[in-house]
């Protein structure tokens, strides 16, 4: 593999261990704030847990293959300013907000966790790098299943959470909710061709902004 090759996969391994790193802090922090007997803290801790791992994997291949050049640690701050950037939003974490929101956070935190090692795959079976390929295709099968846990997390902390502020709210709900999420994850079209999007009819595409005329 040539060195334009390496640099390539290089740069996807340090943005992807600056995120986790970013992920990791703002979990632990969130962790914190979420009391012992909460019903949710064992899923963050999870989560968590998941984030160590990841960086304990990421950082051993960066090691090995002297990523950086004076150390890990430089390249990886240096990639988290364009991570930050892409997901500034995401990863701000505003840990005074409560259970629900935060869990919402995590969700976009782990939407943009899952691209990026799709794309980190992507670059390195294209340019043949069998030992990259299959740790971003093992960390991105980790954080789909907690995109897929969120899913059903979430809504039942939206309702924990209303009811603690005495609105009681109909936990009933929540079959519904889950009945129509796996209903949207398990589309037969998406199944019969994921490359098959919805009928123009039924979503609203952004007009392109345009001076012309103005």
């Amino acid at each position: 593999m040539n060195e334009n090759a390496q640099a390539a996969i290089h740069s996807y391994v340090t943005d992807m261990l600056a995120l986790e790193h970013h992920f990791e802090s703002a979990l632990q922090g969130q962790i914190k704030g979420t009391p012992d007997t909460s019903a949710f803290r064992p899923d963050i801790e999870r989560l968590y847990e998941m984030r160590q791992a990841h960086i304990e994997a990421l950082t051993a291949l960066a090691d090995r293959r002297e990523i950086g050049g004076q150390g890990i640690t430089g390249a990886v701050k240096k990639a988290a300013a364009s991570v930050l950037g892409i997901g500034a939003a995401a990863v701000d974490f505003v840990r005074t907000e409560e259970l629900p929101k935060n869990l919402r956070d995590d969700y976009a935190v782990l939407s943009l966790s899952c691209v990026g090692y799709m794309m980190l795959r992507t670059t390195a079976l294209a340019l043949d790098d069998a030992e990259v390929a299959s740790l971003a295709e093992r960390h991105y099968a980790d954080d789909a299943k907690m995109v897929m846990a969120l899913q059903h997390i979430i809504p039942e902390a939206v309702v924990a959470f209303l009811s603690e502020d005495g609105l009681a709210p109909r936990t009933d709900v929540l079959h519904e909710i889950h009945r129509s999420v796996r209903a949207a994850w398990t589309s037969d079209d998406l199944e019969a061709d994921p490359h098959a999007l919805p009928p123009t009819s039924d979503i609203t595409m952004p007009r392109p902004y345009s001076t012309q005329g103005n």
